[in-house]
């Protein structure tokens, strides 16, 4: 009886806190500044699980701003 209950908590806890990282104060990046760091994302070969994970945030973000019509990145 405590497992739905923990597994409908987990699950509300996941809803509401969102998965964009871009959410907070990192949205607030400069359109030049995300379009430098787009850009070097792009050109790394080998990037390490660290720099994956960011360079997805800076496309998370790039996408966002390009459905208000803000084609920084692009």
């Amino acid at each position: 009886m405590q497992k739905p209950l923990l597994i409908s908590a987990l699950l509300a806890a996941v809803t509401l806190s969102g998965c964009d990282m871009f959410g907070g104060p990192s949205a607030d990046i400069p359109d030049a500044e995300l379009r430098q760091k787009w850009r070097e994302c792009k050109s790394i070969s080998n990037p390490s699980r660290t720099k994956v994970l960011a360079c997805e945030n800076y496309e998370r973000e790039c996408d966002r701003r390009k459905n208000k019509g803000n084609i920084a990145c692009y």
